[in-house]
């Protein structure tokens, strides 16, 4: 953001709501906060109260089985009620400072450790691709997205409270069929894999060259 707007606006009150916590193979894990915040305009001298998601951060992965197939698992989703079709993914983990969260590992670890965990998979190469916002209009929260090859499948070690049922290699042709399909409907993995895919056509463009 511009300097200018960052001064602009001043942070006066600032109520932590709710502490998303959760137990993992690692412990207690807080996840997220909720908070109310009440920001002043100093251009205006108007204030506005916001509910806001104060978040780590989320790592997402496209594990390449081969140059033509990305892995994707089909996870339950208590909020949506239903069984998606997602590319593994999971929480950086942070501690809370000034009713902020702050991350305590990289992307890349969030990455690979997210990607043992869920699939069984390790990734010999983790390249990062791009980052992106989940929703700037009430969260920080920002999506770090990879790219794995070089796998080598070991074993999942699932939170108890994850529900993966399948884990299935597409070819890019069919992830991109059930794109057009409607049958991929979570968020960032249409993120990673549009850029997945972008990639594949900007390669059969430079080969017809």
């Amino acid at each position: 953001m511009d300097n200018q707007f960052k001064k602009q606006f001043e942070w006066q009150e600032v109520e932590t709501k709710y502490r998303e916590t959760r137990n993992s193979t690692h412990g207690e894990e807080l996840r997220w906060l909720v908070n109310s915040e009440t920001i002043l305009n100093k251009a205006t001298g108007k204030t506005t109260t916001r509910g806001t998601i104060r978040h780590p951060g989320i790592c997402v992965i496209a594990p390449f089985v081969d140059d033509d197939h990305i892995a994707l698992m089909r996870q339950y989703r208590y909020a949506a009620n239903e069984e998606l079709w997602e590319l593994p993914a999971g929480t950086m983990s942070g501690r809370e400072e000034n009713q902020r969260m702050i991350p305590t590992e990289t992307p890349e670890e969030c990455a690979a450790r997210e990607l043992a965990e869920e699939t069984g998979y390790k990734a010999e190469v983790l390249e990062k691709v791009c980052e992106c916002y989940a929703m700037p209009g009430s969260s920080d929260e920002i999506i770090h997205v990879f790219f794995a090859r070089g796998l080598k499948r070991k074993e999942q070690s699932l939170d108890e409270d994850e529900i993966i049922g399948e884990i299935r290699a597409f070819s890019l042709d069919e992830l991109e069929r059930m794109i057009r399909r409607g049958e991929i409907r979570d968020a960032k993995t249409l993120v990673g894999l549009f850029y997945a895919l972008s990639r594949l056509h900007c390669g059969a463009q430079t080969a017809r060259r």
